[in-house]
């Protein structure tokens, strides 16, 4: 029988977001601040049972696991190894009966007394997942994270493999990343008002990116923890991060491959191309859907193109 675990002693904050949308580099940024840890992608609401998630996940895309296995070696066993994470499946396989709230509790504790940071892009696929999230943690925060359509649509299009793979009859069939943008952005500020006063937040990636001291300094209030000059310049180095690199031959992952591989903020300019820019990964260059183009200009993108420009660092290096 599984112990007791302790109540949450601190409750998460949940990223929202949908797939190519900065979270990786963003969670990881949050994860320096001494209040807060940033995990890996460790898919806590694939199902109510952790033994069901892992089986469903082994058969469909046994990397998704990666981010579990990385979190459990490192926090119950100090080290992202072969032998940590051989270790980390036999005590995941020992408590199968697990629930989503056992799960989180347990990195909790371990984590503790830092507040969680949790970003799978999982949670989002299915509005059950996002309900349950909200069931199950009624106090914690949710911080929706998004980013252009235009942008986050080609990188989808692009680690998918698909190219220009995209034809004219991929928008009906609901395979294509527009439609994945669309859905997974609507459906989170469909739940937004099921969360609790004060509990929500949204913000455009591309604003964070190029203004971090302000925006992650906002977040912080948010959260109810410090923005000290030391805070702010510790969040500017998500490399820090035990997950900021890539893993074992048999995890590899748990946060986005590119990101990995190079998990530095790098100050840049950012550029947003017209909201009807033609999405060079589909046969035709078709545009976007007025969909895509009305809930884009709802989160704040501008109609015409513009480019956002980094703002020079203010804090101590």
């Amino acid at each position: 029988m599984t112990p007791t675990l302790p109540q949450i002693p601190n409750q998460p904050l949940f990223i929202l977001t949908c797939m190519r949308s900065y979270s990786s580099l963003v969670s990881s940024m949050l994860g320096q601040h001494p209040a807060l840890y940033a995990l890996p992608e460790v898919n806590p609401f694939i199902d109510t049972r952790l033994g069901t998630a892992i089986d469903l996940l082994q058969m469909v895309r046994k990397r998704t696991l990666d981010g579990l296995y990385r979190a459990v070696a490192e926090l119950e066993y100090g080290a992202q190894t072969e032998q940590g994470l051989a270790r980390a499946r036999r005590f995941l396989a020992e408590r199968r009966d697990w629930s989503p709230t056992d799960l989180m509790g347990w990195f909790a504790a371990r984590a503790a007394p830092a507040m969680l940071v949790e970003k799978s892009p999982s949670t989002v696929l299915q509005p059950d997942r996002i309900a349950c999230a909200i069931a199950l943690f009624p106090e914690a925060r949710f911080l929706h994270l998004y980013r252009h359509p235009v942008a986050t649509t080609a990188s989808i299009a692009k680690i998918t493999g698909h190219g220009k793979g995209f034809g004219p009859g991929a928008r009906a069939s609901g395979r294509d990343p527009e439609l994945l943008w669309l859905r997974i952005n609507s459906a989170i500020l469909d739940a937004a008002p099921r969360i609790a006063p004060g509990r929500f937040m949204a913000i455009r990636g591309e604003d964070l990116l190029t203004d971090p001291d302000r925006y992650l300094a906002q977040i912080c209030e948010w959260l109810d923890i410090p923005a000290t000059p030391a805070d702010l310049a510790a969040m500017r180095h998500p490399e820090a991060s035990p997950y900021a690199r890539v893993g074992p031959e048999s995890a590899p992952f748990g946060n986005d491959p590119a990101f990995l591989r190079n998990p530095v903020y790098a100050p840049r300019a950012i550029e947003m191309p017209a909201l009807d820019t033609p999405l060079d990964w589909t046969e035709g260059g078709r545009r976007p859907a007025p969909a895509t183009v009305a809930l884009a200009l709802q989160l704040g993108y501008p109609e015409a193109a513009t480019t956002l420009y980094p703002v020079k660092e203010t804090t101590p290096p």
